[in-house]
């Protein structure tokens, strides 16, 4: 691939490499309509997939499909998109050396579906040198639906946190805080020392999006040995992360 392939402009290298993130308007706009169509045929099919794993989010008594992880078998066109020039391309260019896909996975947010606590990613994966994070929008992303909200920090700082992982209130209340308003694909590339988090879905409409991660290449593929250890994990806790009965595939309710 040559140098600057994607004609990232200086101003947004510099913003990277100072920052840690970087928002790209209408990366995958031309194949947006395709992804949703792709998507979706995961979602209507998930009673036979054995291979994904699907997340559900009690919402005033009802049980609503919250996040889709490990869904690139038997999907040609996403592999293309994502382990391809447009996803894992821009990646390896940006960090400028090779990339590999760590894992990655759907977010559905509901009508009133729940946000996320303020955090880094860093404290979540100790044994990666480093790694980055692609977040496709797949419907709008606005203030009324629970956008993601980041934070310009050191982009080596590692923020205090609790025992959950999440930043402690006092410091989050330190720092401030930017609201990312996407429309269908933007992509927004961040590493894991940007702090982000989002607010609960306020909106009538649901909020999609994909989270795609990447470690450095050196560190080898790890993807297959991430959802053995995941698989396993949830299974040993399946009594306090209730799963559903009624579906073939693995199927859990956070």
């Amino acid at each position: 691939m040559p140098n600057n392939y994607f004609n990232i402009s200086v101003k947004d290298l510099s913003n990277w490499n100072e920052l840690g993130f970087l928002l790209r308007p209408g990366h995958l706009k031309n194949y947006i309509n395709d992804l949703n169509i792709s998507i979706s045929k995961i979602e209507n099919l998930r009673e036979n997939n054995r291979e994904s794993l699907f997340y559900y989010e009690k919402i005033n008594k009802k049980i609503n499909l919250c996040r889709i992880e490990k869904f690139l078998k038997d999907n040609k066109f996403l592999s293309e998109i994502i382990l391809g020039n447009k996803i894992l391309g821009f990646v390896s260019e940006l960090i400028n050396k090779p990339a590999s896909l760590y894992k990655e996975k759907i977010n559905i947010k509901p009508i009133g579906g729940a946000g996320y606590s303020a955090h880094q990613d860093a404290t979540a994966y100790h044994k990666l040198k480093g790694h980055i994070t692609c977040l496709v929008a797949l419907t709008e992303m606005t203030l009324d639906n629970g956008c993601l909200y980041i934070s310009e920090v050191v982009k080596t700082d590692i923020i205090p946190y609790d025992k959950d992982g999440c930043i402690t209130k006092k410091e989050e209340k330190k720092l401030k805080w930017i609201p990312i308003i996407m429309k269908p694909g933007d992509c927004l590339f961040f590493n894991s020392f940007v702090p982000h988090k989002s607010n609960k879905n306020f909106s009538s409409k649901f909020r999609k999006a994909i989270y795609l991660t990447f470690n450095d290449a050196e560190d080898g593929d790890l993807r297959s040995n991430y959802y053995v250890e995941r698989s396993k994990t949830l299974e040993e806790n399946k009594n306090r992360i209730s799963t559903i009965s009624h579906f073939q595939g693995k199927n859990y309710r956070v």
